[in-house]
């Protein structure tokens, strides 16, 4: 399959080389370069009326526009940040408390160890 695919594009490109030796067309190119020409009208016309509007457009009211524009960017911005940050976990949300321990416990290790050690009494006690 390829060898025939490789035969007849060589075949194809021969033939076009040749084609364009001898200046053969066979195809007329008017109907394209009228398609061009008033497509090319067509865009005069389109430039035109931009550089109407674009003249009417004051640089005052420009800045005013992009000033604007940049006030709503930023409190959309804060809006979905801030619905981000409410739902993340609680955990991440709550603030840390300082843990303040009647038995003098210098950290939460000896604080744990303190209420195990309390737990076990009551495990003892309660067994009896």
């Amino acid at each position: 399959m390829a060898l025939v695919l490789f035969y007849t594009s060589l075949v194809l490109i021969i033939a076009m080389l040749a084609m364009k030796y001898f200046d053969v067309h066979i195809v007329r190119h008017e109907v394209i370069s009228n398609i061009i020409c008033e497509n090319d009208k067509r865009c005069h016309e389109v430039v035109g009326a931009t550089k109407k509007v674009v003249s009417k457009i004051k640089l005052k009211n420009f800045h005013r526009f992009t000033v604007a524009v940049a006030h709503i960017i930023k409190k959309e911005t804060i809006y979905f940040k801030r619905k981000f940050d409410s739902q993340q976990p609680k955990f991440f949300l709550k603030p840390q408390k300082t843990v303040n321990s009647n038995k003098g416990s210098v950290s939460f290790f000896l604080k744990n160890v303190s209420e195990y050690k309390d737990s076990l009494k009551n495990n003892k006690d309660t067994s009896i």
